[in-house]
């Protein structure tokens, strides 16, 4: 149903029409003009305004991202929230990071829903809540999801749509904030995201030179999917890196809080070993705070925690997983190895791909050494091990938890250290493989690292092993 006007919030979704997969451990995602249409936009924004009127919120920051479905989810999403009273601060199409940042700074309300899907392919999206600085996820979730399920009455008072633009303000605040004096020559491939715009602004007048590539929003995302964590999605940035002999190459994803970086040589800095610099810096001044990380970065990034002084804790992966471990501890810095990453000493603790660009820009800047030169001595610091991307196995919604709780409980694996906060990350001496349920997507996610191509050949052979009775011709991912 696409006719907003026919809807309304007695309206409510019985159990088997409601796609209870969309919601997910930290986000609602799913297909849009299927799953996420605005009969549901409409419905999330009347039970969300019915939570938050409740906790006596008035008002809420609303964003969207490039997708060619936002606009009209953004405007049924909006008349659910006016409907039931909340006051909806419009902030356009915007990244997440500074929907999170007018939530944090700009003092006219304490939420903010971001329409997205993130780095997601074009025929999905979502939206992201944040209320109270803290990401709505897991239980908060179900709760909301059983509010769609029940009538939601007027509460006789309607809310205003107030227009306003952050964009100017947050830009102003990364450059007040850390302003690396270098006469940088960067490339940045914002994947035709809504973060092109701000990402060459924020560069521009910050005096570097840009080459910019597909920095022009298009939800189409006509060269490649908004996702930095697929290596395929790299290799234009990679040749631009090179061809224009740039200090460093700088991908985003669909909503600009992933970061995932290219040295000058043209090799990719994943975001485990991005956070190894930046712990490095932390922990030079700030001893023995912990840094937090998730479940699929490197075992170097523990050791160097370790050996720096520090302590490294790892949680699970997902972003708002991150972050509230970052608050919880205290932690100074957290992050994951889909690029997600936080700073919580002189920012505000929420994951910015932008924020996290100037600060690694800022690092180099203050080195000795020409900042090409200064990323590559650094990578070359790092242990050296060998290590595999991502592995997606296709596994339908229904049944990837399923499965992962069988391997939990089935698999064996002699020998090694289990630690099953999420999925099964198995540790030996020289290595280690973990396989988890994807939150974002109809997969199981496997990871493996060592210290040498035997061992980590040895580990996907045990995990072969394991796995064959449960995952039909899993050898072919491995």
């Amino acid at each position: 149903m696409n006719d907003i006007s026919a809807i309304n919030s007695n309206f409510s979704y019985t159990v088997d029409e409601l796609p209870a997969e969309v919601f997910r451990n930290y986000d609602i995602r799913g297909f849009a003009d299927s799953q996420i249409t605005p009969k549901f936009a409409y419905k999330l924004g009347a039970a969300l305004g019915s939570m938050l009127t409740q906790q006596q919120y008035e008002s809420i920051y609303l964003g969207r991202d490039a997708r060619l479905s936002s606009p009209q989810l953004a405007k049924a999403l909006s008349q659910g929230l006016t409907q039931q009273g909340m006051n909806v601060i419009d902030i356009d199409a915007i990244s997440t990071p500074a929907l999170n940042y007018a939530v944090h700074c700009d003092g006219s309300a304490d939420c903010g829903v971001m329409v997205t899907a993130s780095h997601n392919a074009k025929q999905y999206n979502g939206f992201k809540i944040i209320v109270r600085d803290q990401v709505i996820a897991g239980e908060l979730l179900q709760s909301i999801k059983q509010l769609m399920l029940s009538d939601i009455p007027s509460n006789g008072a309607f809310g205003e749509i107030i227009h306003a633009n952050i964009a100017p303000q947050y830009i102003q605040a990364i450059m007040a904030n850390c302003r690396p004096q270098q006469d940088f020559k960067i490339v940045i491939d914002c994947a035709n995201s809504i973060v092109g715009p701000l990402a060459v602004s924020l560069f521009n007048q910050l005096g570097y030179e840009v080459i910019p590539l597909f920095c022009q929003p298009d939800g189409n995302f006509p060269n490649h999917d908004p996702n930095p964590s697929d290596e395929g999605n790299l290799q234009t940035l990679q040749a631009a890196v090179l061809s224009n002999q740039a200090d460093l190459g700088l991908a985003f994803d669909g909503d600009g809080d992933r970061l995932v970086v290219i040295s000058g040589s043209g090799e990719i800095l994943w975001p485990d070993q991005l956070l190894m610099i930046f712990a490095r810096d932390i922990l030079t001044r700030y001893p023995k705070t912990d840094i937090v990380f998730d479940v699929k970065s490197s075992f170097s990034l523990k050791q160097l925690v370790s050996e720096l002084g520090g302590n490294p804790v790892m949680c699970k992966t997902g972003h708002s997983h991150v972050r509230s471990k970052v608050q919880q501890t205290g932690a100074l810095v957290g992050g994951e190895f889909s690029g997600h990453i936080f700073f919580n000493d002189r920012w505000h603790g929420f994951d910015d791909g932008l924020y996290a660009s100037v600060r690694l820009l800022e690092i180099l800047a203050n080195c000795d050494i020409a900042p090409k030169q200064a990323l590559e001595k650094m990578m070359a610091e790092f242990k050296p091990s060998v290590y595999t991307p991502e592995i997606l196995i296709p596994v339908t919604e229904a049944e990837k938890f399923a499965l992962m709780e069988r391997l939990v409980a089935d698999c064996s694996f002699k020998g090694a250290i289990i630690n099953t906060i999420d999925g099964l990350r198995v540790e030996y001496p020289l290595g280690w493989g973990l396989i988890r349920a994807s939150n974002t997507s109809a997969n199981l996610t496997m990871r493996f690292e060592a210290d040498n191509t035997d061992e980590l050949a040895r580990i996907k052979k045990l995990f072969s092993h394991e796995l064959a009775p449960f995952i039909n011709q899993v050898d072919q991912y491995l």
